[in-house]
């Protein structure tokens, strides 16, 4: 197979682990054994690495159909380096540099090198750096060898997610059919967005009343919130953001940079085709990963199967989904982005503008760019223990191409521009608040060049009214949970 290892992996020189959280103002790191990152590490990821293993040799015979016997040497090879990866991890060993046909090995190269030594193993390393880097490594395995190097491990999860979700995906595709144009609207979808990883199971958990519809957008928004808690809602902030620019001529391009595929990306999709429909954008880019990540995070395949297996769907109404998406598409109402491996790599996004100033340059020609889920979350923030009351736009460290939008499920320790005090109620009231999945945030931030997220304040009310902008009461939301 292609690839080496360029030396033996050396282990950590240093110890210390340390029994306790991470602290505030630190990196997450699989240092602190009562932290995600350390369960992630010492369980999550060699669980997931055996799994990749078990899908593999499951799939040798159709490998083999296809390939020929020799793909049982490529299968042998990677199975054995996912082995030897494992042991490197459990052994906290040092990072390796990549000698393969990685197209970014230069720049994933150029990082580990310019790591500190005793930060360049697997629990001292950010842990954002050692769980990009194990991804990005397992591919690697794949990418250099003969027949496989196309070979996407996560693609049949994916795939089941959607297949599985047909009662959800039908409901909302009904009941988003024809919508007018209303931030009331608008901001449902966001929410049924955010949500989108629990609705299949809520919906079919959910007690529908004999006058609600399964087919009605305001009945299916209750269904997203049941149990859920929105810690702060900036959503009248990007519809106003949304609305100003409408006013304005020529290109208006959203940058959706995506998270996950299956269900989630049908219900990004449902948004996205909404503000296209509306004229709130002209043109939508989807941002995707180059390669297999994070188990379910979409790649262009992935969008390509999605609205062939939707077009040739049996439901007249999904399928109709199906062949309209397909027709944005080539009419390029929504485009794939040019490929970008920043996506796949294990910078925080405040340094885009150094390492990656093409992808940069293309977001300051959007009017707003809306980062989807937790991964991205963690980046736009470094990873790192922020006071949960410090303000977004401080935590961005300058990363300002354009109006950005993040639209996330709390699914780690990291944070912020929550009120006052807010973090420490909620620490009280349920100890796994930040990896339950239960809480979100969706928030926005203006860019230097703009004032689209504050209405009012060189506007009048009258002219609020004329563009169409909605002034919110509140930008927080109290804690009360949503209970049917």
């Amino acid at each position: 197979m292609g690839w080496r290892v360029s030396t033996h992996s050396e282990k950590s020189t240093t110890t210390d682990l340390f029994e306790g959280p991470t602290p505030r103002h630190s990196l997450l790191s699989g240092r602190y054994k009562q932290s995600f990152a350390y369960l992630t590490l010492r369980t999550r990821m060699p669980g997931i690495m055996q799994q990749i293993i078990m899908r593999l040799l499951s799939d040798v015979p159709d490998l083999v159909n296809k390939y020929g016997e020799e793909v049982r040497k490529d299968v042998k090879q990677i199975v054995d380096a996912i082995e030897r990866l494992k042991m490197e991890l459990n052994r906290d060993r040092q990072f390796l540099l990549f000698h393969g046909a990685e197209p970014d090995k230069v720049e994933w190269n150029a990082f580990i090198t310019e790591m500190p030594r005793p930060k360049k193993s697997f629990f001292r390393a950010c842990w954002l750096h050692a769980e990009c880097y194990l991804y990005r490594r397992i591919f690697s395995f794949f990418e250099n060898s003969r027949h496989l190097h196309k070979y996407d491990c996560f693609d049949h999860l994916k795939k089941e997610d959607l297949m599985l979700s047909e009662v959800a995906m039908g409901a909302l595709a009904r009941a988003t059919r024809g919508l007018p144009k209303s931030f009331e609207v608008f901001s449902k979808l966001l929410r049924i967005d955010l949500w989108g990883t629990h609705f299949e199971l809520q919906i079919g958990n959910f007690n529908f009343a004999e006058e609600d519809s399964k087919n009605d957008i305001d009945v299916l928004v209750k269904v997203a919130d049941i149990d859920r808690i929105l810690l702060v809602d900036d959503s009248t902030l990007i519809w106003n953001c949304l609305m100003k620019a409408s006013k304005t001529s020529g290109n208006r391009i959203v940058d959706f940079i995506c998270d996950n595929g299956g269900f989630e990306f049908f219900t990004d999709m449902l948004l996205l085709e909404y503000m296209v429909d509306n004229n709130l954008a002209t043109q939508v880019r989807l941002h995707v990963k180059a390669i297999p990540w994070y188990i379910s995070d979409v790649t262009r395949a992935d969008i390509d199967w999605t609205i062939d297996f939707l077009t040739g769907h049996q439901d007249e109404t999904l399928s109709a989904v199906g062949k309209k998406w397909a027709h944005l598409m080539k009419f390029e109402k929504i485009v794939i982005a040019p490929t970008s491996h920043f996506w796949t790599g294990p910078q925080p996004y405040f340094v885009m503008v150094e390492s990656d100033i093409e992808l940069y340059r293309l977001l300051t020609t959007s009017k707003l760019a809306i980062f989807k889920g937790d991964l991205n979350y963690r980046k736009l923030l470094g990873d790192y223990i922020w006071d949960s009351a410090e303000e977004f736009i401080t935590c961005l460290r300058g990363f300002r191409p354009t109006n950005i939008c993040a639209l996330r499920t709390v699914k780690c320790e990291v944070v912020c521009g929550l009120p006052e005090g807010m973090a420490d109620t909620l620490l009280r009231n349920d100890h796994n608040w930040m990896i339950s999945g239960n809480y979100g945030v969706i928030q926005y931030t203006d860019s230097l060049k703009c004032s689209c997220a504050l209405p009012g304040q060189d506007n009048d009310e009258k002219d609020n009214r004329m563009l169409g902008l909605v002034v919110p009461h509140s930008q927080r939301s109290t804690l009360v949970p949503n209970h049917q």
